[in-house]
């Protein structure tokens, strides 16, 4: 590492810097649409999501980043079940987030289309040039580091989620309390609210709320760089977590009550309600503005997440687990080599946009993707955060699930059995006229297949060179 990385302050993320960090890599306008869709039942869906999914994770991932405060998933996993394991975890984390990301860039560029001539969203190469332009220029932008990427996500999550999404939901309140009428039932009863499991196109639309919340621990990986990681990451995830759940439910509510479910685009639903709210209060020549800020709330997540897990992924190839070439910083502290080939492997993910004649449709694909592979990572982060009970109870952590040995038990299990079912739902097709089974299955297994052997390939052919002489391990502790 050159002098200038060696001199930088170390620990210069604040509290509020990590909530927003952290706020950033899950919290996007673009679940919303998705989330719409399942009308009423968003209530059943998000209260199972909390129980399910935000509890757990908030909880683990607090009690291993205080336990093991570096390097995130990559060392708490390799603590547990070795190098390989946690090469594992990470590689699944670092992948799943070029596909989410690419849904996520393909959003921000139907949004920005609006600014112009409000097309609808099946331009092939439009959706195309948007996502390498953005995506790229985000992978250049944080080759200044952690202290611009920080701020990017600071200022896009405040200008470019929060803000257009609470007025989205104020707007809509008094929209569908004035002279219009909600164009959903609202009624709390029990046939309106639960899902039937017979309907395989609203269980595939939790994804959509899961969608919603992935990633909150990736904002570990920054851990070594937090001011007191062990007091300060417990409290960020609590924040976070909280703002982000109001906000996407709200969110998510008041598209549904605007927009019948069948009208409601994938990647312009958020757009789709501004517009009959703006033309409502007769305002609607705003609606190129709020489309700018959504697209720069997209794009700093972007951002957020090109700047996360490839770190982590870096100390793993230090491990011996990535050819030396691939192991190089800048002096920014920023793995330059590898952000250069997710950037490339985003570009080849979008050449679908050309290739397939529905974006909407590969929208679904990339982002059910991004989602199966996530899910297989949490996987081995629940079965982590139960075997270091185990087999280091008397490591410090500063924050420890409550219940003892039973707490862990408790949310572990429930955490690995959600993320169990949300993988086989991700491998049940929507139920879509245009889109067949068959070809869904065809294009979704074999990309998980291939995505689970490049690790298992790159452990096999490693060579003992592989190995820096940097010592990215602490010394296990004594169980």
């Amino acid at each position: 590492m050159s002098k200038a990385a060696q001199t930088q302050p170390r620990h210069h993320i604040t509290l509020w810097n990590l909530v927003f960090m952290t706020t950033a890599l899950f919290m996007t306008m673009l679940n919303m649409p998705l989330m719409a869709q399942t009308g009423m039942k968003i209530l059943f869906f998000n209260t199972a999501v909390v129980f399910c999914y935000i509890l757990p994770i908030a909880l683990i991932s607090a009690e291993l980043a205080t336990g093991w405060p570096k390097h995130g998933v990559y060392t708490w996993v390799q603590e547990a079940f070795g190098t390989p394991i946690g090469f594992m975890a990470i590689f699944l984390q670092w992948f799943q987030s070029i596909f989410a990301m690419v849904a996520t860039v393909a959003y921000t560029t139907a949004t920005l289309a609006f600014v112009f001539d409000r097309p609808d969203d099946e331009s092939p190469w439009l959706m195309f040039a948007g996502t390498i332009i953005i995506y790229w220029g985000a992978t250049l932008a944080n080759f200044r580091g952690t202290r611009v990427a920080k701020r990017i996500s600071s200022y896009c999550l405040l200008a470019g989620t929060i803000f257009p999404s609470l007025l989205m939901i104020t707007l809509g309140l008094l929209y569908v309390t004035g002279p219009a009428r909600p164009v959903i039932d609202v009624s709390i009863t029990t046939a309106n609210v639960i899902p039937s499991l017979a309907e395989t196109s609203t269980l595939f639309l939790f994804l959509s709320c899961l969608f919603g919340f992935l990633g909150m621990e990736a904002s570990a990986g920054h851990a070594t760089e937090v001011q007191n990681v062990r007091r300060t990451y417990p409290i960020a995830i609590l924040i976070a977590t909280s703002i982000g759940f109001s906000i996407s439910l709200l969110g998510g509510l008041t598209i549904a009550m605007i927009l019948p479910a069948n009208e409601i685009s994938n990647t312009l639903g958020v757009l789709q309600t501004y517009t009959v709210l703006l033309a409502h209060y007769g305002v609607l020549d705003l609606l190129p503005i709020a489309a700018i800020l959504i697209a720069i709330g997209a794009a700093g997540q972007v951002s957020t997440w090109i700047a996360g897990p490839v770190k982590s992924l870096a100390v793993a190839g230090r491990d011996g687990m990535l050819p030396r070439f691939l192991q190089s910083s800048n002096s920014h502290d920023m793995p330059v080599p590898l952000m250069l080939v997710q950037a490339t492997i985003a570009t080849l993910i979008a050449t679908a946009f050309v290739l397939h004649p529905n974006t909407n449709e590969v929208f679904l694909y990339v982002a059910s993707t991004a989602v199966l592979l996530y899910s297989l990572m949490y996987l081995l982060l629940y079965s982590t955060a139960i075997r270091l009970r185990y087999k280091y109870p008397n490591v410090p952590r500063a924050y420890k699930v409550p219940f003892g040995n039973w707490g862990i038990w408790v949310l572990g299990s429930i955490g690995f059995s959600i993320s169990l079912i949300a993988f086989i739902i991700g491998l049940r097709p929507p139920n879509q006229p245009d889109l067949l089974a068959s070809t869904y299955l065809s294009i979704i297994i074999p990309g998980v297949c291939l995505t689970l052997s490049v690790p298992l390939i790159l452990w096999k052919i490693r060579r003992t060179s592989w190995k820096s002489g940097k010592q990215t391990k602490k010394p296990r502790p004594t169980p």
